[in-house]
């Protein structure tokens, strides 16, 4: 555990540098929000875009990790590698926002200008995310932070464990889905399965809940 905890240090820190270093290469000034005091005008888009992301990390993290680790009764009791389930889980989403993150700015100070592939970059980092959140959602156990949170999942750990197994196969072939068009289909249909895949898992994962003896309940 305390090695993932460092890993995601460390992701907060390239992303608070890499905003850092794009400010210094030069965003573009005059990005919106702007701020105006009498004849001078503060445009605050550029600082924020910098340090936005990096910062959503952390706050995501540290809010989700306190749930995480409070009722109900199975999850303080839980051993450490529940914890580290979800320290895993929160360092490869925390992985996608930094790639993210670092497109952003690649593209805001002109690096990324003509190049077809970047288009294809962000939803297969998003496959291989939700493919690798899939794997690891079935070693959750119940909790108010992550997962299919209903009265009948957080009292019975089968059940919870039932659902969460079936989620996880869900996510990998929804991943699976995003990697294969963003890599086999054209521009802009690839990109596009994202928000097809979305709306897909949406519908599924209630209907296997229903299956699951009243898991809506």
């Amino acid at each position: 555990m305390p090695g993932r905890r460092w890993s995601h240090y460390l992701v907060v820190a390239a992303g608070y540098l890499f905003g850092a270093v794009a400010l210094r290469a030069g965003l573009p000034a005059q990005i919106p929000p702007k701020w105006t005091m009498g004849p001078v005008t503060f445009w605050l888009g550029a600082p924020m875009v910098a340090f936005l992301l990096p910062t959503f990390i952390v706050s995501t993290d540290l809010l989700l990790r306190r749930l995480y680790t409070r009722d109900p009764e199975d999850v303080r009791r839980s051993s450490h590698d529940h914890l580290g389930a979800y320290d895993a889980i929160m360092l490869r989403v925390g992985c996608f926002v930094l790639g993210v993150h670092a497109l952003v700015l690649l593209r805001l100070v002109g690096l990324l200008d003509g190049r077809a592939w970047a288009s294809r970059v962000v939803p297969l980092m998003l496959g291989y995310t939700i493919i690798a959140v899939g794997n690891l959602l079935p070693k959750t156990r119940p909790n108010l932070a992550l997962g299919i949170r209903t009265r009948r999942t957080l009292a019975d750990r089968t059940l919870w464990i039932r659902i969460h197994r079936s989620t996880g196969y869900l996510l990998v072939t929804v991943g699976a889905i995003l990697i294969l068009s963003a890599i086999a289909l054209r521009r802009p249909i690839g990109p596009l399965m994202i928000l097809l895949a979305g709306p897909a898992a949406i519908v599924v994962v209630p209907l296997m809940m229903w299956r699951s003896k009243g898991g809506l309940t």
